[in-house]
C-alpha cells in the first residue's frame, strides 16, 4: 500500500528517508492529504507522534510547488508565505531548532520572530522577509504597523496555531482571532487568502475550537476539517499516595516538615532514581521553587533543578540544556514545560498533588516517551486523602477521554478596544463599518451588536485615543501609537523585579511587585531557581541578592490558581457516597491501599457520629463563629454560592461577613453566632434565575472589582500604563469609571474568570427539588481537611496537638524587637524569653510594641515630625500593636508574630478569649493556636486571590 509520504515532493521524501522516518504516523495518515488539498484543519493529536511534520510537511510540499511555478512564470514573490503562531516564546525556538535543518535542505528561509529577537535580526527580516516566520500572538500585532512588515504579511497562505488551547478561551485568543481576520483583509486584496491549521493534543470541544480556528466569512463559519486521533491508546496514568516509613520520621525532622511531606519527597526520589529523565509537574511556581529547596536542603549532590516562568530565559535554556544532555535527571516545573517544548529523552512524569484538570494531566503526561511508537507514563502523587478523591477522578476521565469542555468567551470589550485603535493604527484611515466588518468575522466577536460597537467608538473617541471624521472614518491619533506600545499583551501588567546574583551579576529571575513590597528588604531571605537567597540591596527595577545557607520565603507569583471543574468535584462527591455506602470501587487507576486512604478518610467522618457530604448532600457545619459549607461543586460554583450567602447575611445582619472558598467547602467567618438557618433558607428561597442579576449587584457593591477594573481602564486606554491603583481609593474609581462600559467589562471579566453562574443555577434547583438535601453539624474531619494548606513541605499540614506544639514553638522562637512607646527604648528578644507582662526596663512603662526584627525601623515614626498619609496609618497600627501587648501581654505577641497576622487580624484573634482563663486552660490554648494557624493558612490561601 502507498504511504501518504509519496504525495510529497521528492526533496521532502528523500530527506524523511535519510533522517530513517519512512512510516507515516497515524496523525500523519490523517492529515496530509487534507492540508494538501488546502482544507482548513484541527488536528488533536498526543504528543510525540509527529503532529507538527504533519501540518508542515504538506505545507512544504504545496510551497514548493508554488515556488516552482513562479519560476516558470517568472513571477516573484517577496514576503513571508508561512506563518507558525505559539503560545510561548521557549516554543518558538524549539520550533525553529526543529525545523532550521528542512529549512535549509528544502531551500525554505525560516526564521523567528519575538520579544527576545535582536534589532539587527528584525532588520533583515524586514528588507529579506523569511519565506516562514514563528511568531507569537503578541509579535503578529506588531507586525500590521511597520510599512514593509505589513507589506511582507500580504503574501501570506498558510497559517498553523500551534497549542490552540491555550489561547481559544482568553484575551490573547480573542486578539489572536481579530488578527487573523485583519490579515485575511490583507491577503484577500492580493486576490488570494490562506490556509488555517490548527494543532492540539488536548481539545474537549472540538466543534468550538473549529469555529475559533476558521471565524466566518459572508455570515457563515468557514469550512474547518476537525482530525482527531484517540488520546487515550497512548498514555498509562496511575495514583498513589505514599504511606509513611519508619525512616522518614526521621528526615521530616532533620528538614522540619511534616512526616506525610518527607514521604512523599522520598518517593519522588526513589521514582527518580529508577528512570532516566523525569519530568516533575506541580501546579505552582512557588511549590515548584519549595520543593527544589527541600531536595537540595536533603541531599546536596542530587541532580535536579528548576523551571518557570518567573526565571530568567538564561536559566531556563540553561536547564533544559543540562536535562536534554542528561546532566539533570530530572526538572521541577510548572506549565512553562506542559507545551511542545523538546524535552529529550524524558521517560516517565511525575505530578506531585492533583493536577486539577485533566486536559492538564494529559498534556503533562504526554511529554513523556515523546518518541513515534512509545507510551507516555506518569504519575500522580496525592498529598491528602482528599488528593487522592480528585486525582483518580481526573485520571479516570483522562483514561475515558473525558477532557472538559472548552468556551470562547464572546465579545470581551477589553479586545474589542485593543483592535480597534490598532486597525486604526495600522491604517491611518478607515471607515468604522470596515473595522465592524473585519472584527465581527472573528469567533470571539460574530455575535457584537452594533450598538455596543459604536458605544466603543465614543468612548475612544472622548479619551482622544482616536479621531472620527466626516462620513464615519476612523483616524488614529498620536495617542494611538502610545496605547498600542503600551498594551500590545492583553495579559494584566505586574510590575516584577529582576533578581540578580551580586557576585556573578547572572540574571536568576523575576519576582513580582507584591511579594517584594511584603519581603523584599534588604537581609530578607527567599527561594529561587530552588536555592535560598538574601537580600543585599533593592533598586527601582532589580534586586541584588548573594547566596544563603538559610531557607527563607517562597515567593508568590500571580495568576496562580487552577479552579477544580464542576464535574471533577461532583464525580468527588459521588466517589464519597459510593465508599460511604461500601460500594466496591474498581473502575479508577490506583492501587487498593491508595483507595483504603479514602475509605479510612470517609469511616473515620463515619465513625464519630457525621454525616459525609457528597454530591447530594451538603453539611453546614458550626463552630462558634466559623461556618463550613460542605459543598462538592468545584472551585468556581462555591466562589459564586459563597459570595451570594456572604452578601445576603451581610445585609440581613448589617455587617462583613468574611469569606474564602475552595473546590469542596465554602468558609464563613460571622462578626457573631448566628442562626443557621438563614443559610439554609438563602440557598432553599433563592430564585435561580435571579442569580445573574443578584451576582452583578454583589460585585458591583464590593472592593473585589478593584483591580479587575484597573485592568480594565488600561486595556481601554482610559488611564496610563503607569496609574498606581493603590493611592486611589475604591470610591473614586468607583465614581470615575460607574456605569461605563469599562465598568461593566470589568463585572463580566471577573464572572468569567472566577464564577460559574449556569451550574450554580442547576445546584439550586436541586436543592430546591429535594435532589440534594443540606445537613447541619458540628465541624467535622472533612470540613477541618478544608484548613490544610498545599504548602504542606513549609508549614505543617493538619491542626492537630503535635502540629499545635510546633506552631507555638516557632512563635516564641521569633526574633523580635520590643519597642517603648514612652520613652522609645528599644531591645531584642525572642517571643520565650519575654515576661508574661513586658515592661520597659528603661522607665518602667508597660505601653510596648513588638516588631519583627527585620522590621525595626518602623520604629522610627513614632518619633518623626513629618509624616505622610501612608506613614501615620502605619503609626496607628503600631500604637493599636502597643495596645494588644499591654491589654493581653505575651499572648498578643504570640498571634502578632504568626505569618500574615497584622493588629487587625490578631484584635479578632484574641476578642475571642477571657486573657486569665486563656492563661489557665489547656484546652483554650489550643484554640488560640489553632485560629493563628487558621488565620495563617486562610492569609497563604487568600493572598493575591482577591483584592486585600
Amino acid at each position: 500500500m502507498t504511504s501518504v509520504f509519496s504525495k510529497l515532493n521528492p526533496k521532502i521524501q528523500e530527506l524523511l528517508h535519510s533522517k530513517d522516518i519512512n512510516k507515516p504516523t497515524e496523525p500523519q495518515i490523517k492529515a496530509i492529504p487534507p492540508i494538501l488539498n488546502g482544507e482548513n484543519v484541527l488536528l488533536i493529536a498526543p504528543t510525540g507522534l509527529g503532529k507538527t511534520e504533519s501540518a508542515l510537511l504538506p505545507i512544504f510540499h504545496n510551497f514548493l510547488k508554488r515556488v516552482e511555478n513562479n519560476s516558470k512564470s517568472d513571477k516573484k514573490d517577496k514576503g513571508i508565505s508561512i506563518l507558525y503562531i505559539t503560545p510561548l516564546r521557549a516554543l518558538n525556538r524549539d520550533m525553529l531548532r526543529r525545523t532550521t535543518e528542512w529549512g535549509k535542505k528544502l531551500g525554505i528561509d525560516i526564521a523567528v520572530r519575538h520579544g527576545d529577537t535582536s534589532q539587527s535580526e528584525r532588520a533583515r527580516q524586514s528588507k529579506n522577509p523569511p519565506d516562514m516566520l514563528i511568531t507569537t500572538p503578541e509579535t503578529f500585532q506588531i507586525l500590521f504597523t511597520g510599512k514593509r512588515l505589513k507589506k511582507h504579511l500580504e503574501s501570506v497562505r498558510y497559517v498553523i496555531i500551534d497549542e490552540i488551547h491555550e489561547l481559544a478561551n482568553d484575551e490573547r485568543g480573542a486578539q489572536l482571532a481579530v488578527g487573523l481576520e485583519r490579515l485575511y483583509e490583507l491577503t484577500i486584496e492580493k486576490k488570494h487568502s490562506f490556509q488555517r491549521i490548527g494543532l492540539s493534543a488536548t481539545v474537549g470541544s472540538p466543534e468550538e475550537v473549529k469555529r475559533y480556528l476558521g471565524g466566518l466569512e459572508n455570515g457563515k463559519f468557514r469550512d474547518v476539517t476537525v482530525l482527531e486521533v484517540d488520546v487515550t491508546k497512548h498514555i498509562e496514568i496511575s495514583v498513589e499516595l505514599p504511606s509513611i516509613k519508619k525512616s522518614d520520621y526521621g528526615g521530616a525532622n532533620r528538614l522540619s516538615m511534616e512526616p506525610i511531606s518527607f514521604a512523599l519527597l522520598r518517593r519522588c526520589k526513589e521514582l527518580i532514581d529508577k528512570h532516566i529523565s523525569t519530568l516533575l509537574f506541580i501546579n505552582t511556581r512557588d511549590g515548584a521553587e519549595i520543593l527544589a529547596s527541600r531536595f537540595h536542603l536533603w541531599t546536596n549532590d542530587m541532580p535536579i533543578s528548576v523551571h518557570h516562568g518567573s526565571l530568567s530565559k538564561n536559566a531556563r535554556i540553561e536547564s533544559e540544556d543540562d536535562f536534554k544532555s542528561g546532566k539533570l535527571k530530572s526538572l521541577i516545573c510548572t506549565s512553562s514545560l506542559e507545551l511542545g517544548i523538546d524535552v529529550g529523552n524524558t521517560d516517565f512524569i511525575i505530578q506531585y498533588s492533583s493536577p486539577r484538570e485533566v486536559k492538564r494531566i494529559v498534556q503533562r503526561v504526554g511529554r513523556s516517551g515523546h518518541r513515534i511508537g512509545r507510551t507516555s507514563k506518569g504519575l500522580i502523587l496525592a498529598t491528602t486523602p482528599e488528593d487522592v478523591a480528585e486525582s483518580i477522578v481526573i485520571a479516570r476521565r483522562a483514561l475515558a477521554g473525558e477532557l472538559e469542555v472548552l468556551k470562547v468567551r464572546q465579545n470581551p470589550l477589553s479586545v474589542l478596544t485593543n483592535q480597534i485603535i490598532s486597525i486604526a493604527l495600522e491604517n491611518w484611515k478607515i471607515k468604522s463599518e470596515k473595522i465592524y466588518e473585519i472584527i465581527k468575522r472573528s469567533y470571539p466577536f460574530h455575535t457584537l451588536k452594533q450598538d455596543t460597537f459604536n458605544k466603543i467608538l465614543e468612548q475612544l473617541r472622548n479619551q482622544r485615543s482616536i479621531w472620527i471624521g466626516d462620513e464615519n472614518f476612523v483616524f488614529k491619533r498620536r495617542n494611538s501609537r502610545n496605547y498600542f506600545l503600551d498594551n500590545i499583551s492583553m495579559i494584566p501588567d505586574e510590575k516584577s523585579y529582576m533578581v540578580v546574583d551580586i557576585s556573578s551579576r547572572k540574571r536568576i529571575g523575576k519576582l513580582d511587585e507584591s511579594f517584594v513590597l511584603n519581603y523584599g528588604f534588604e537581609g530578607a531571605k527567599f527561594i529561587l531557581s530552588g536555592r535560598p537567597w538574601t537580600i543585599v540591596k533593592r533598586d527601582e527595577e532589580e534586586i541584588l541578592v548573594a547566596q544563603s545557607k538559610e531557607i527563607g520565603n517562597a515567593p508568590s507569583w500571580t495568576g496562580e490558581d487552577i479552579p477544580i471543574p464542576f464535574e471533577i468535584a461532583r464525580e468527588v462527591g459521588k466517589l464519597r457516597r459510593l465508599v460511604s455506602s461500601e460500594t466496591k470501587i474498581e473502575e479508577y487507576p490506583c492501587d487498593k491501599k491508595t483507595i483504603d486512604k479514602i475509605v479510612q478518610q470517609i469511616d473515620n467522618q463515619k465513625n464519630q457520629g457525621f454525616v459525609v457530604p457528597d454530591d447530594k448532600t451538603i453539611t453546614i457545619e458550626v463552630e462558634d463563629k466559623t461556618v463550613v459549607i460542605n459543598a462538592c461543586f468545584g472551585t468556581k460554583v462555591n466562589e459564586t454560592i459563597g459570595r451570594l450567602i456572604s452578601a445576603m447575611l451581610a445585609q440581613s445582619i448589617g455587617e462583613s461577613v468574611g469569606i474564602n472558598s475552595d473546590a469542596y467547602r465554602i468558609n464563613l467567618e460571622l462578626p457573631g453566632r448566628f442562626p443557621v438557618d438563614r443559610i439554609k433558607d438563602i440557598l432553599l428561597k433563592t430564585n435561580p434565575e435571579t442569580l445573574w442579576y443578584l451576582i452583578h449587584t454583589i460585585l458591583r457593591n464590593s472592593t473585589h472589582i478593584r483591580w479587575q477594573l484597573v485592568h480594565v481602564a488600561r486595556k481601554f486606554g482610559a488611564i496610563r500604563k503607569d496609574f498606581d491603583y493603590k493611592n486611589v481609593g475604591v470610591k473614586k474609581l468607583f465614581t470615575l469609571f460607574e456605569n461605563s462600559l469599562i465598568f461593566d467589562e470589568a463585572l463580566d471579566k471577573i464572572i468569567w474568570e472566577r464564577m460559574d453562574i449556569e451550574n450554580s443555577q442547576k445546584v439550586l434547583e436541586e436543592i430546591q427539588n429535594d435532589e440534594i438535601s443540606i445537613h447541619v453539624q458540628r465541624l467535622s474531619p472533612i470540613a477541618l481537611a478544608g484548613f490544610e494548606t498545599i504548602k504542606g513541605l513549609m508549614v505543617p499540614q493538619r491542626a492537630d496537638r503535635s502540629i499545635l506544639m510546633a506552631l507555638k514553638k516557632r512563635l516564641e522562637d521569633t526574633d523580635i524587637t520590643l519597642v517603648c512607646t514612652n520613652c522609645n527604648h528599644k531591645w531584642n528578644t525572642t517571643v520565650r524569653r519575654v515576661d508574661a507582662r513586658p515592661k520597659c526596663s528603661n522607665c518602667n512603662a508597660i505601653k510596648i510594641m513588638v516588631l519583627r526584627r527585620y522590621n525595626k525601623d518602623l520604629a522610627k515614626l513614632l518619633t518623626k515630625k513629618e509624616r505622610t498619609n501612608e506613614e501615620n496609618k502605619e503609626v496607628k497600627r503600631l500604637h493599636k500593636n502597643a495596645s494588644l501587648v499591654l491589654n493581653y501581654g505575651k499572648i498578643a505577641l504570640l498571634s502578632l508574630m504568626g505569618r500574615g497576622i497584622g493588629p487587625d487580624t490578631a484584635a479578632r484573634i484574641l476578642r475571642r478569649y477571657n486573657k486569665t482563663e486563656l492563661e489557665k486552660s489547656d484546652e483554650l490554648q489550643i484554640r488560640f493556636l489553632r485560629d493563628i494557624l487558621k488565620a495563617e493558612l486562610n492569609y497563604a490561601r487568600t493572598r493575591g486571590f482577591w483584592d486585600r
